[in-house]
């Protein structure tokens, strides 16, 4: 384990603004909506702010506020932060970020989870490692880093920092994360806390071949789920597939990556709200994005996705014959959904294969990037659920 600060070189950013300043920009005279994907005069005026308004020095001495560390895990550096609470009895509490995220999704949980506002809530001494492929968990030494593969390297670093018993919260592919640590983990888990949305469901396309245990309401919001399926998941197919393809696309053009992570804070955003902005700190968004483009994640990430697309289960045994051997514990787990709540029956139903959790809570406001959108009722809703578990 050693100290990390994050430094870009000035020689980077003053590349980005070069490319920013003489970006080449196609003419649309059908870019009045979001079918199509990003309304170029939208990405020019986010651009514009990126390139003339954005401070990432700025928003790099907030990040650097954060203890951080690197240590290497089964041949991959694992980039964290490590933040600790001032009380003495904290629980350990790991968060896992998904894709198009990083760990700069959770920077608004952190005060709130580790210093709690009254002294009867519980505290949290926060783990928040970047996937290997994502933030500064690269370069990826080698081939296999699926999502099993991952869940194992968190526990052994959950291990590493002296944690027996941990808590854990996921979102997108960190919610995958976290189900697969409830197995291969699940002595070590306090419980497992992930939240979830529409578009998280709909992109399994575990839809059911027979409609007619579904209402009239259900079944419309199943079509509408079918409907993403068909038009919106592009992006998975071209990443699990053409992963070097598209990743070098991505790592050579900043605005090629702004584009292609923007649609997605759009689609999965909050739909009472008319842009990405109007639910996410704008600085935020960015911070992200400039993340992507200074360590070629666009590239590693793709890379990521693919081998998860691509894995098998073993559920921790060494061969398929011992996995069918070996049943992991019951672990406590939560779920919170956000986003329409007419929604609400139809999520249970099509993720019902996994389990049913001991708790569902659902918003309405909000959608796949709570820690960002609705930070607030995320630390709220993992506080009263693990609540209840310590004793």
């Amino acid at each position: 384990m050693k100290k990390f600060t994050i430094q870009i070189p000035d020689k980077d950013i003053e590349y980005l603004s070069q490319r920013l300043t003489n970006a080449r920009w196609f003419n649309s005279t059908i870019d009045n909506n979001w079918g199509k994907g990003v309304p170029v005069k939208y990405l020019k005026k986010v651009a514009d702010y990126w390139l003339n308004k954005f401070d990432w020095k700025k928003q790099e001495a907030i990040l650097n506020k954060f203890p951080q560390f690197i240590s290497e895990i089964d041949g991959q550096n694992i980039h964290y932060l490590h933040v600790k609470s001032a009380k003495s009895n904290a629980t350990p509490l790991m968060l896992i970020h998904g894709w198009p995220g990083s760990f700069v999704d959770f920077i608004k949980l952190i005060e709130p989870l580790t210093n709690p506002q009254t002294e009867d809530q519980i505290a949290f001494d926060l783990i928040i490692p970047s996937i290997p492929g994502f933030g500064f968990s690269t370069p990826v030494k080698d081939k296999g880093w699926n999502m099993i593969r991952i869940a194992k390297a968190f526990t052994t670093l959950m291990k590493e920092l002296g944690y027996e018993k941990f808590a854990v919260h996921g979102g997108d592919m960190g919610a995958g994360i976290v189900g697969i640590m409830s197995g291969v983990a699940a002595y070590s888990l306090i419980g497992t806390h992930i939240n979830s949305d529409f578009f998280a469901v709909a992109g399994l396309g575990m839809f059911p071949s027979d409609n007619s245990f579904f209402t009239n309401e259900e079944n419309m919001s199943l079509e509408r789920m079918k409907q993403y399926k068909k038009d919106g998941t592009a992006y998975l197919e071209i990443q699990s597939t053409r992963p070097h393809t598209i990743g070098i696309a991505l790592s050579d053009s900043p605005i090629g990556q702004l584009a292609w992570i923007l649609e997605k804070y759009k689609e999965w955003s909050d739909e009472d709200k008319n842009l990405p902005e109007d639910t996410i700190d704008i600085d935020q968004i960015l911070t992200n994005v400039s993340l992507y483009w200074f360590n070629q994640l666009g590239a590693s990430s793709a890379e990521i996705l693919a081998e998860n697309m691509s894995m098998a289960f073993d559920w921790g045994g060494d061969n398929l014959q011992e996995a069918n051997q070996w049943t992991p514990p019951k672990v406590q787990s939560a779920i919170a959904c956000f986003g329409k709540k007419e929604d609400e029956s139809l999520l249970k139903k099509l993720t019902s294969f996994m389990g049913e959790p001991n708790r569902w809570t659902f918003y309405d406001k909000g959608c796949h990037f709570p820690a960002m959108e609705v930070p607030t009722l995320l630390v709220n809703d993992i506080r009263e659920f693990y609540s209840g578990k310590i004793k």
